[in-house]
């Protein structure tokens, strides 16, 4: 190989080198300065929220304070927690939420893909903890697109910025008690609660 080949090469990988790093490296501040999810309506159809407060640690792992947890309640006093969390220029606030429930000492035994609505498809959990049993079902946004999958976001996000394109990325999570009525009744209340934010999520969480 001659050394002109071999410098062109070098280049080549190295200009590569950079665009992966740069693509893949965590920015230290979140400049989401546009987006607030904190502003997500308190109230969603026949459904009303509460705050649940969060500990500052949470904030300082994720890097960023553009994120909340409540607790919304129907008329019937069904309850359906909504976490979100979002940034536009940090991937490492989405992540797949079995890292955090394990490391709280919850055990997931079952998990699922699942259709919540005719748009979202999400991952369920059945977590138990203490003798108590509880559903999640999360799902990942990367600019315009849902996913269940924590890599497809991933790899939309990389994509997207390597193409010189805006997209922002989130975890969307819900989650509600399994009681007596079981975990069909969990289910669909929460994919009553997944229906009615919807069209919401667009609006607050671009």
């Amino acid at each position: 190989m001659s050394n002109k080949v071999f410098v062109i090469i070098a280049i080549i990988m190295v200009v590569l080198a950079g665009i992966v790093f740069f693509a893949y490296l965590p920015a230290r501040m979140d400049i989401a300065a546009k987006t607030k999810v904190a502003n997500f309506p308190m109230v969603i159809g026949s459904w009303s929220g509460k705050e649940i407060a969060l500990d500052k640690s949470v904030f300082e792992i994720l890097e960023t304070t553009n994120l909340f947890v409540r607790e919304y309640t129907n008329a019937k006093g069904q309850k359906v927690a909504l976490y979100i969390v979002y940034s536009e220029d940090n991937r490492k606030v989405s992540h797949p939420p079995e890292v955090c429930l394990m490391g709280g000492g919850e055990t997931i035994t079952d998990k699922a893909v699942v259709q919540l609505t005719p748009v979202i498809k999400g991952t369920r959990l059945i977590v138990e903890k203490a003798g108590e049993k509880s559903l999640f079902v999360y799902w990942f946004k990367a600019g315009l697109v849902y996913s269940p999958s924590y890599l497809e976001q991933q790899s939309r996000v990389v994509i997207g910025r390597l193409m010189g394109k805006r997209t922002a990325g989130a975890l969307i999570r819900l989650s509600t008690d399994i009681d007596d009525s079981g975990e069909k009744a969990a289910f669909e209340r929460i994919k009553k609660f997944a229906v009615e934010i919807e069209p919401v999520l667009q609006k607050y969480v671009p």
